[in-house]
C-alpha cells in the first residue's frame, strides 16, 4: 500500500535512542509516530499534533485473553474507559493489570502527568539539598544568605507533603482500579 508521507532519517547515539524508544513505548506509540508528533510541536506549535485518538502500540504483550461481557457490563467498561481516555481493552488490561500485580496501573495521559510532577518534586528536593549543603559549607551569599536551618528543614518537610500527596494519589488510583473503593 503506497503512502504520501516521506520519511525524514537521523543518526541518534545508543542512549538517546533507547531514551527515545523508551518515552515511545511509555506512551504506546512507536518511535516513529512519537517523532511525527515532535516534529508537528516543533513546526506548528503546541496544539498542531495531538496524540493519536487510538495509540499505536509495540507494547511488550506476553499473552491475550479474550473475555465474553454481558452488554451492559461492556457499555460500561467502555464509559469508563473512555473516561480514562483509552480504548475498552487498554481499561479492561489496567485494572486486571492493578489487580494482579497489586498495585495502580497509569494509562498514557496519566502516566505523563505522573512523571512530570515526580520530576518536579525531584528537583525541588535537589535545590533543597544544594540550599541546605551551600549553608553547611557556609558559602551560601546574597539574598538567599538569609536562610536558616529551620527554613530549610521546612522546606524538605515540603518536599516530603508532596511526596505523600503523589503516593496517596497512586494508592487512590490502586483502590479505584482494583474495586476497593466501591466497598462498604
Amino acid at each position: 500500500m503506497p503512502t504520501k508521507k516521506k520519511a525524514a532519517m537521523t543518526y541518534l547515539p545508543p542512549e538517546r535512542h533507547a531514551q527515545l524508544a523508551a518515552l515511545a513505548a511509555s506512551e504506546g506509540q512507536t518511535v516513529s509516530v512519537l517523532l511525527g508528533r515532535l516534529i508537528g510541536l516543533a513546526l506548528e506549535g503546541n496544539d498542531a499534533v495531538p496524540p493519536p485518538s487510538r495509540p499505536t502500540s509495540r507494547a511488550r504483550r506476553e499473552g491475550k485473553v479474550t473475555v465474553r461481557l454481558a452488554a451492559d457490563v461492556r457499555q460500561e467498561l467502555e464509559e469508563e474507559a473512555r473516561s480514562q481516555g483509552v480504548t475498552a481493552s487498554t481499561w479492561a488490561a489496567a485494572l486486571l493489570s492493578a489487580r494482579m500485580r497489586n498495585a495502580p496501573q497509569m494509562v498514557s495521559g496519566e502516566r505523563r502527568g505522573v512523571r512530570a510532577a515526580y520530576r518536579q518534586l525531584r528537583g525541588l528536593a535537589v535545590n533543597a539539598n544544594q540550599i541546605a549543603y551551600a549553608l553547611n559549607r557556609g558559602v551560601l551569599t546574597g539574598a538567599g544568605a538569609d536562610l536558616t536551618k529551620a527554613e530549610v528543614e521546612g522546606l524538605r518537610q515540603d518536599v516530603a507533603k508532596l511526596r505523600m500527596a503523589l503516593s496517596v494519589y497512586a494508592e487512590g488510583r490502586f483502590q479505584f482500579q482494583s474495586g476497593e473503593d466501591d466497598q462498604p
